[in-house]
């Protein structure tokens, strides 16, 4: 009998196709690890064995190996993550708010955020990140939104700041933070995209350096280690470690992967190492490979779209190619790269983002210059810009009014109706473009006709939506 396993036989028929990735995970199909850790990945599947510790009582190896990431990302305490940079937002919020508490929150944060505020209770107030309106691009919020935000809810438990966003793009965090702990708040860092800092001068400062009480970073998305494996850190006296941990015990799985905490141990001991070193000449490939975009192909990147005030700093490895001067959209060339054997991480109207990582060679970059040469000769979806709508795009800026709480909606009654007949309800969902995971509406608050028709715009033009009953239908609170 023929054994069907439509997964297996998808991933496997990926591997034969053999694409260069420039996304996430950071090894880089395997490039980033050794040899001897690859050729073991499914011996080293164990359990709690002896000698092999317990990422919930950690007394061995675990624990040293979660000290040793702790000494590297300068952090009072650290902790390994199985489940991902999410249940590392899940459970600081937990164990940062109380039932009620209030938390600031910028409006680009996770699709995980909103989890949480539902999960731990927290009323959210949100900070609206500035907008490039001439590049559809939400970039970062101010230190002047988050003074105004302190001044008008002094009760407020601390400040969540994404550090950096999808982009790369970084706020003046350092600012932000004497801001933030001189109110006497604390500071929670989503450095998902931010796991490499650490290791480069050249880069935005680690939340480490800056002294920020909590963050979770994403070891998967640019260091060498495997999907899913993630570090949440303590920076501050004024966290009660015990108490994260006991919330992790309620968030992580009772069965951790050893193949996924083993990869945390090897990618901070690797870019301990070699971090340095191979960052430099990241960095100094990926500026050479910009110019010779620029002048070949017309590609411009984020350092062409000049200055922003509320942006300090842009992770120079991460690459954010402007497409417009091609005539197609982000998504169309994202389909057309990947004709061409290069897979990027993301695409929006406009733009394409990849993910560069130390497991990228002179190899990789050949592969994306060919992916990018081909995209320029083979423009069969080419149109004019105006014909794409692209002028007529609506952005709303404005935050949608909340009705109720993001718990008490989301545990309403609920039905599913399809998206122009949830104008004026109140959403029981999340919902937004993915990636990034951006949320448009969150539970709790009333869906308005400008976000349905920007929702309805992307999606017809090639983005995909999260949250969608079905892929078509928006979850309301039943009236």
């Amino acid at each position: 009998m023929k054994i069907k396993a439509p997964l297996v036989e998808a991933v496997m028929q990926h591997a034969r196709q053999n694409i260069t990735p420039f996304h996430m995970p950071g090894h880089k199909g395997g490039r980033g690890f050794p040899e001897e850790f690859l050729n073991n990945l499914a011996v080293i599947d164990v359990t709690e064995i002896p000698g092999m510790d317990n990422l919930h009582q950690p007394a061995g190896v675990i624990a040293q190996a979660q000290q040793m990431a702790s000494a590297a990302y300068r952090s009072h305490r650290s902790f390994f993550l199985v489940n991902g940079s999410t249940s590392g937002i899940h459970a600081m919020i937990m164990a940062v708010c109380k039932p009620g508490d209030r938390l600031l929150v910028p409006r680009n944060s996770h699709k995980s955020v909103w989890s949480a505020l539902v999960m731990a209770d927290v009323r959210p107030v949100y900070i609206q990140p500035q907008y490039d309106i001439d590049n559809l691009l939400t970039t970062q919020i101010s230190v002047q939104q988050v003074c105004e935000a302190l001044d008008r809810y002094p009760d407020a438990v601390g400040l969540l700041v994404t550090h950096p966003n999808y982009y790369g793009m970084c706020s003046h965090i350092e600012e932000i933070e004497k801001l933030v702990h001189d109110r006497g708040k604390l500071l929670l860092v989503d450095e998902a995209h931010g796991a490499h800092f650490i290791f480069h001068s050249a880069l935005p400062p680690s939340s480490g350096e800056i002294g920020a009480d909590i963050w979770v970073q994403s070891a998967h998305k640019t260091l060498p280690a495997l999907t899913q494996g993630a570090y949440l850190h303590v920076g501050s006296s004024k966290m009660d470690w015990k108490r994260l941990a006991q919330v992790l015990g309620m968030i992580q799985t009772s069965s951790p992967s050893y193949m996924v905490m083993a990869s945390l141990d090897w990618a901070r001991a690797f870019m301990e190492a070699r971090g340095k070193d191979l960052l430099q000449q990241l960095i100094i490939r990926i500026e050479n490979l910009k110019k010779l975009l620029k002048s070949e192909y017309g590609l411009l990147s984020l350092d062409d779209y000049g200055g922003w005030k509320e942006v300090a700093a842009v992770d120079p490895t991460r690459l954010t190619l402007d497409v417009r001067s091609l005539g197609i959209t982000g998504y169309q060339a994202e389909l057309l790269l990947r004709e061409a054997g290069v897979q990027v991480e993301m695409s929006d109207m406009y733009r394409l983002v990849s993910i560069f990582s130390v497991a990228d060679k002179e190899m990789e970059f050949e592969a994306f210059i060919r992916g990018c040469d081909y995209l320029s000769k083979n423009i069969s979806l080419r149109k004019d810009l105006s014909s794409l709508g692209f002028n007529q795009l609506s952005i709303s800026r404005e935050i949608p009014e909340q009705i109720m709480s993001p718990r008490e909606a989301f545990y309403s009654i609920i039905e599913n109706v399809p998206m122009r007949e949830s104008i004026g309800r109140v959403c029981a969902g999340i919902i937004g473009t993915y990636p990034p995971g951006i949320p448009r509406f969150c539970p709790g608050e009333l869906i308005d006709r400008e976000g349905i028709e920007e929702l309805d715009d992307i999606q017809q033009r090639g983005g995909n939506l999260f949250g969608l009953v079905d892929n078509l239908l928006v979850p309301v609170v039943k009236v």
